[in-house]
């Protein structure tokens, strides 16, 4: 009997922006204060800042109203509960791009010298669906009110706000929608422009299916 020959890994190949990326020796002076940090916390030069650097003066806002958002010393809720929020928010508006880079950086070992979580596969896929289990009532409402918003802004159910009025102060909600508004914005951009997923990410993007 002939031997089987086993299938041959698919290989992911990275696909080409419509636009030319921006290279990096050529950024504009202004962006390199927020780039530098940028790259050492996600341990690369993501294919989007290559194609905001055609506009600096757009991108420099970008970038520092990201961090602001995400990661600002004085943030009002807990960076790594925005993290999984704004996996949750990417993958409920079906933007493959932002879920692969969300997701990546969740599993992400703590110690590799930038941002992880050190998530597990199966922690990420129950948050993504919907089957994890928040620590308290008040990340229960986060949840939900970020795949509530995400659907449909105008549609947020009155029971969902009313918990994160009983649960969140006002400077958490409002940074909450920011999360929310953000990442609306970012996969919009992403996803109308086809921005190309990384090849070293392209594994991730199933999570946007789950």
């Amino acid at each position: 009997m002939d031997a089987i020959t086993p299938p041959k890994p698919k290989v992911l190949v990275e696909a080409q922006p419509f636009i030319p990326y921006v290279k990096e020796e050529d950024f504009d002076p202004r962006l390199r204060p927020v780039l530098d940090p940028y790259k050492k916390r996600m341990g690369f030069l993501p294919n989007a800042l290559k194609l905001y650097a055609h506009r600096p003066e757009i991108a420099e806002t970008l970038w520092s109203l990201n961090s602001k958002i995400m990661r600002d010393p004085t943030s009002t809720l807990d960076q790594l509960l925005k993290r999984k929020l704004a996996a949750v928010a990417c993958a409920t508006n079906g933007c493959a791009y932002c879920t692969a880079h969300s997701c990546s950086m969740l599993k992400k070992p703590t110690q590799a010298g930038f941002e992880g979580w050190n998530m597990s596969e199966q922690e990420l896929q129950d948050i993504i669906t919907g089957d994890n289990d928040p620590a308290n009532e008040m990340e229960q409402a986060c949840f939900d009110y970020v795949r509530s918003a995400s659907e449909d802004p105008t549609s947020v159910p009155d029971e969902i706000l009313q918990r994160l009025k009983k649960h969140l102060t006002p400077p958490q909600i409002v940074e909450l929608a920011c999360v929310v508004g953000f990442w609306k914005f970012y996969n919009t951009v992403h996803d109308s422009l086809h921005i190309p997923v990384e090849s070293q990410l392209l594994g991730d993007t199933g999570y946007v299916n789950l």
